[in-house]
């Protein structure tokens, strides 16, 4: 490997940034999960060539699930002369989606003619990577890449026979901007009114912040205290973005209830308010609206103040992913009667022929959803392999229904290599297996949250690490017989670094799925708040897209995942190095 220490270097040093908005079905803005900034050096080049690297972003389109790429030009480094090992000064930024996959090319061109044009410079050859993917090398000193001669396809370049024989690119990325900046809150309410008819009352109050759409969206649901009418809440800490997307005058609500046991919680008042106008103000009344309509004398309902404000900067989800811990990913499938006979062409299970599994319109609802989904987490998971269970079924060489089955027959090892490698032990199974019934969730979430209460943490210098984030991906067609078992295995869950995925497929009701995704389960029978882990998406919904259904279902992992490290205090792997 040529040593870059005595390579030149352009003056003028600069970046560029590149900015895309993401929105969801409804039409409400992404926030980004960060800022990162990508630097390039180049390798074994001809000592002959003025290499200029040329970067691409992709925007995909489906027409009908078949998808349109389009490669926007981004931006050029400068032109290095006569130069074998360059390292380029001019910089490029993005902001980085985790529920994204954003391709970029990296195209190397020979800058001989008098202009940038693609058909007046000679054409040397290009690497193609997505930002996950190279969050995750990066972190692991591999992010040296071989640079491919041939013209990518959808492009047109002037090509000349150049040799890129151990020509590598290497790709460097970092954080630039930290999107975990916390305000850190002490509230106090004061004289709530009494709902209970003995005793006082529970409080517990929500934040919700005004949507892009005119809606509200739920951002925090805090700790209810027992009996009292005055309750005090310290530290607590909400991420910005979650908080209000970065913006001081969006407008905030806070709703303020008292808990009961066998009962839906009682609405004490609520009060509205910028990010702002809360700096300045502080104190604020509660206003029960029916109950003001009703008395004549009616004040409030008590007083809502923020004892204190302060501001904290973790660290992002990416800084997590850059240094050390790892996102395991494992599918369920479930493989119940309902769905109908493999065989047949109605069947959600329809047998799709391997040499079709290319094409997404082709495949069926579970292949659908694996494709779709799997294709964003495999960037992230740092060996490509899964793990794959199947349920609901007897399944080849085993007795009786099983809910916790290693679809590859491995108890020991579970993971197969990569997406492609789900879909080929789907297909062998659906070849093989005796659906049955009924359809349970608890015993396979049990499983994987064995798992991962023994890799998930560790205790390091006195730090709580974070070695690995499991995403659980759940499809089923319908309704669960073990409501009451799931739900305990959730809560159980919730204190744990997972978070869990549902994907109806058809058109059954999926009123259980919905509300393992209630708010509702987010206090426990006993008033505690437990944090969310459970995000269900109807697969029928975004079919014909999917890159917007791998987006809406993967929309809430992050924040999952800052609840986690903010609530258990966790750090990365590497944490020596982020400081």
């Amino acid at each position: 490997m040529a040593c870059l220490t005595d390579a030149k270097i352009c003056a003028e040093p600069e970046s560029i940034e590149f900015t895309k908005d993401y929105s969801n079905t409804e039409g409400v803005t992404y926030a980004p999960n960060s800022k990162v900034e990508i630097k390039i050096r180049c390798e074994n080049l001809s000592s002959k060539f003025n290499p200029k690297v040329f970067v691409f972003f992709e925007e995909r389109v489906y027409n009908y699930g078949v998808p349109e790429s389009k490669w926007l030009l981004v931006g050029s480094t400068e032109t290095a002369k006569n130069e074998q090992n360059p390292s380029f000064a001019k910089s490029f930024v993005f902001e980085y989606y985790f529920q994204y996959i954003q391709n970029l090319r990296f195209v190397v061109l020979d800058m001989e003619g008098k202009n940038d044009g693609f058909l007046t410079n000679d054409y040397i050859g290009y690497v193609e990577k997505c930002i996950g993917e190279l969050l995750v090398n990066n972190k692991q000193k591999k992010n040296t890449y071989d640079i491919f001669g041939a013209v990518p396809f959808g492009m047109k370049f002037r090509e000349k026979k150049h040799t890129v024989k151990d020509a590598r690119m290497i790709i460097s990325i970092e954080e630039v901007v930290n999107t975990a900046v916390q305000a850190v809150f002490d509230i106090s309410c004061k004289d709530l009114d009494k709902m209970d008819v003995i005793g006082k009352s529970d409080p517990y109050f929500v934040i919700s912040k005004k949507l892009d759409n005119g809606s509200w969206g739920k951002v925090y649901t805090s700790k209810v205290k027992k009996n009292t009418l005055n309750p005090n809440w310290r530290q607590v800490g909400l991420d910005i973005v979650q908080f209000n997307s970065g913006n001081d005058k969006k407008l905030l609500r806070f709703e303020v209830f008292d808990w009961d046991r066998n009962k839906n919680p009682d609405y004490i008042g609520k009060f509205e308010a910028d990010f702002e106008t809360i700096k300045s103000k502080k104190t604020f009344e509660l206003i029960d609206e029916e109950k003001k309509k009703k008395k004549n004398d009616y004040k409030n309902s008590g007083i809502f103040t923020f004892d204190s404000i302060n501001f904290t900067e973790g660290f992002s989800f990416s800084t997590f992913t850059l240094h050390g811990t790892e996102i395991a990913v494992v599918f369920a499938i479930d493989f119940t009667s309902s769905n109908g006979n493999p065989t047949e062409e109605t069947s959600l299970h329809k047998i799709v022929d391997l040499a079709d599994l290319s094409d997404f319109k082709s495949l069926n609802q579970y292949q659908k959803a694996i494709t779709a989904i799997g294709h964003v987490l495999e960037s992230y998971d740092t060996n490509k392999k899964f793990g794959v269970y199947g349920y609901g079924a007897q399944f080849e060489g085993t007795e009786g229904i099983k809910y916790d089955y290693p679809l590859n027959g491995n108890e020991n090892d579970p993971n197969v290599e990569g997406i492609q490698g789900i879909l080929n032990v789907y297909y062998k199974t659906l070849e093989r297996v005796k659906l049955g019934e009924p359809t349970n969730f608890a015993p396979i979430i049990k499983k994987i949250t064995k798992s991962v209460k023994k890799e998930g943490c560790s205790k390091v210098k006195g730090e709580n690490v974070l070695n690995k984030y499991t995403i659980l991906t759940i499809i089923t067609d319908g309704e669960i017989s073990d409501m009451k078992e799931t739900i305990s295995e959730i809560k159980k869950a919730s204190e744990l670094p997972i978070s869990i995925i549902i994907i109806g497929v058809g058109n059954s009701d999926f009123t259980s799925m919905e509300e393992l995704d209630g708010d509702e389960n987010q206090i426990s029978s006993n008033g505690k708040k437990i944090r969310d882990v459970v995000q269900f998406v109807p697969l029928n919904k975004y079919i014909s897209d999917p890159d917007v259904l791998a987006s809406e279902t993967l929309a809430e992992v992050p924040k999952q995942f800052f609840n986690f490290i903010n609530e258990n205090k966790c750090v990365p792997p590497d944490f020596e190095l982020t400081k």
